[in-house]
């Protein structure tokens, strides 16, 4: 494209770079005119800032600050067709530059932010080592007592664990880890971090990330709590470009220059031509108007994300791609649920910080096929790769040009390649690699960790869950707060039903029946109808306690797989009650009137109630047995997301002659948390708890999914 730039009303004119004669021999080839094929792309435009321009057409950009374009029209240009697009940055006339989408989506997006992120941090040493092991580097002092929180809150119930933590993020090193188990209040602590260290410099930047959009929302909503709203600017960016108009961004925006739309008398008579801006801004009355507004609310989107003392993103966000090429800075970065992203997911907003605090639990779920990625680290595999990884990478242009003399020293020194493979590994599931490392050196050297903390003491399960969920995945060092063992119940049961906090809906083993299958195959998923016919009778035996002044208690049905999410929601329909938005009284989780959904979605959530299928029984062992379930990080979402009630629909036989069919003697550990989790439910079946009796029972289920008198 050759542009011709109009800066007095922020228009550039961009006219394809083929001439006529191009154009006409691409025609005697049997192309299209690059004009008429932009042309039809151009037709159902939107009219938002779909589009940028760059100076290379490689996949990968430079970090340099791109225009954001938005589609005005077309016209003739000394009798050539041009395009009319508004931008945000001046552009420089007749340089030949690309147009390009500039939403990037799947696998192209993914590729480009990874490859900046790591060549943008190819110059930060120091961030490089922190994240390989940060209790070896070494913090300037200068840096610690820029922005520094206080001492933690005496008017506020934190525990011991909290106050270590605050504690070692006060005197901390490059990186600080915090491990937080189920249900311990990680947003409560972040939450309180952020006020003191505004209160005690309010002009401090803050960054908090997290690779899940829901943990923002919630984390928003808990800051505005605690800090003032007339004195600090609190930002959070949605997940795409795709609802600008929508956004929480721009409705601040709004806000803001509704704010100012109405000044004192004195004032206005000297703001007259900027009054009149903003609010054309705010209700543009013609097409050409909305045009300038669109512009106008951009830049005020730019200038809350710039002004603001705490910054919401997730990190993938295109925001951290434009700050990082801004060079922007962030005196705190807090991470949260950074166990689920891997290291080139993280460098982007660690790249932004000087202090930075990654908040996650290794004991949940990790980053995406992180199993799957781990065999590449393999020597031998590796090896395999090596051979031909130079012609393999030939076909992309984008490369910086130590790759290939990077691909040719590791293939000639076996030292060197086995040093990197071992890094390269860790840096895969960094906050993992990080946590296990420190539990190590505690465990050999009996030193507290000067940049870890777990944190010890839940708020959410019910005492008996919680001891379910702590023997099962944390060696029992998960407690309960006293604030939860006093909690009012939100459940009651009827027709009989268990006021356990766990009940077992225990079907018979594949095994022993005489029926053909439980589980059945359903697109790469699995459903069991059995189970979730005995789901259904199990929940219509649950009823709300509803208190005057408080929340209706909410219901949540989970299940490892989409099959079964999938038949469970068709199952339930006809007993949502739309008026309401509730299911057998329960409202849903999250207030959007859904209350299925995969256990892997669900993390970071909980509810009063969870009723949950484990799906599989069938008559292999071991792990072909399980599918999902083999999992202790997915198990352990499943179990920990329940305030007050457990329903868990499985097969005890089965799992256990899934694990002993394949370590009879219990000496493999692979296996050995669901033997935990079984031999947990009997005893907890077997133990009385104040108010609700046995904490456990167990619900016999014949093959048909009803209950066993």
């Amino acid at each position: 494209m050759l542009p011709t730039a109009n800066a007095e009303t922020n228009v550039v004119w961009l006219m394809p770079a083929d001439d006529a004669g191009r154009d006409a021999q691409r025609e005697t080839i049997g192309l299209r005119p690059a004009a008429e094929a932009l042309r039809r792309e151009l037709k159902y435009d939107d009219g938002k800032a779909n589009w940028t321009l760059s100076q290379t057409a490689r996949l990968a950009m430079g970090r340099e600050r791109v225009p954001e374009l938005t589609y005005e029209g077309s016209g003739l240009i000394n009798g050539k067709i041009a395009f009319a697009f508004g931008t945000n940055l001046a552009i420089q006339a007749r340089q030949r530059l690309f147009l390009r989408p500039r939403k990037d989506t799947g696998t192209e997006r993914a590729i480009r932010r990874r490859l900046q992120n790591i060549v943008a941090a190819r110059s930060n040493v120091e961030l490089l080592r922190a994240l390989d092991d940060p209790a070896q580097v070494r913090m300037d002092d200068v840096l610690r007592d820029i922005a520094a929180p206080g001492s933690p809150p005496a008017d506020v119930d934190m525990e011991e664990s909290k106050v270590e933590a605050w504690q070692s993020i006060v005197e901390g090193r490059s990186i600080n880890v915090v491990v937080g188990p189920p249900g311990v209040g990680k947003t409560f602590l972040i939450s309180h971090l952020v006020t003191s260290i505004l209160h005690e410099t309010p002009d401090a930047r803050i960054l908090v990330s997290s690779q899940n959009h829901e943990t923002l929302v919630h984390m928003e909503d808990e800051l505005r709590k605690f800090l003032p709203a007339s004195s600090t600017i609190v930002v959070r960016v949605e997940r795409s470009r795709s609802s600008e108009k929508e956004s929480t961004l721009r409705r601040r925006s709004q806000f803001l220059l509704r704010s100012v739309s109405k000044p004192d008398p004195a004032s206005a008579a000297i703001m007259t031509n900027q009054l009149n801006q903003i609010i054309q801004a705010l209700k543009p009355v013609d097409t050409s108007e909305q045009s300038s507004a669109d512009r106008a609310l951009r830049d005020t989107d730019n200038l809350m994300l710039r002004s603001s003392d705490v910054t919401l993103a997730t990190t993938s966000s295109h925001i951290l791609e434009e700050m990082i090429a801004d060079g922007e800075q962030f005196d705190w970065v807090f991470i949260e649920e950074a166990a689920r992203a891997n290291g080139a997911e993280l460098i982007g907003a660690l790249l932004l910080g000087n202090r930075r605090v990654i908040i996650g639990d290794h004991n949940q779920l990790s980053p995406f096929d992180a199993a799957d990625r781990q065999k590449f680290y393999d020597a031998s595999r590796a090896g395999e790769l090596l051979r031909d990884a130079k012609e393999k990478l030939a076909a992309i242009s984008d490369l910086p040009s130590e790759v290939e003399l990077a691909l040719e020293a590791l293939k000639a020194d076996q030292f060197l390649l086995s040093d990197v493979l071992a890094i390269a590994s860790r840096l895969e599931e960094p906050f993992k690699s990080i946590a296990a490392r420190e539990e190590m050196r505690f465990r050999d050297t009996g030193r507290p960790s000067t940049i870890a903390n777990t944190l010890r003491e839940q708020s959410r399960m019910h005492p008996v869950i919680c001891e379910l969920v702590s023997n099962t995945f944390y060696k029992r060092s998960l407690v309960s707060s006293d604030r939860v063992k006093a909690r009012q119940p939100a459940v009651e049961c009827v027709d009989g039903f268990p006021a356990s906090p766990i009940v077992i809906l225990d079907l018979p083993s594949l095994s022993v029946v005489k029926r053909r299958a439980f589980e059945q195959p359903a697109k790469r998923s699995y459903r069991n109808e059995v189970e979730a016919t005995a789901v259904l009778a199990a929940m219509k035996k649950l009823r709300p306690i509803i208190r005057e002044g408080k929340p209706v208690p909410t219901l949540v049905v989970l299940s490892p797989y989409l099959a079964q999410v999938n038949h469970l929601e068709r199952l339930l329909k006809p007993h949502i009650d739309t008026s309401s938005g509730t299911l057998f009284g329960f409202i849903s989780p999250r207030g959007d009137g859904k209350f299925v959904y995969t256990s892997d979605s669900f993390q970071g959530g909980e509810a009063d109630v969870v009723v949950a299928s484990l799906v599989r029984n069938n008559v292999l062992v071991g792990t072909r047995a399980l599918g999902f379930i083999k999992n202790p990080q997915r198990l352990n979402v499943l179990l920990s997301r329940a305030k007050h009630k457990l329903v868990l629909a499985t097969s005890r036989q089965f799992i256990r002659n899934a694990v002993e069919g394949i370590d009879p003697d219990a000496v493999n550990d692979e296996l050995g948390f669901l033997r935990t989790m079984l031999d947990e439910v009997t005893r907890l079946s077997e133990a009385d708890f104040p108010s609700v009796g046995k904490g456990a029972s167990i619900i016999p289920v014949d093959e048909q999914g009803r209950p066993i008198p």
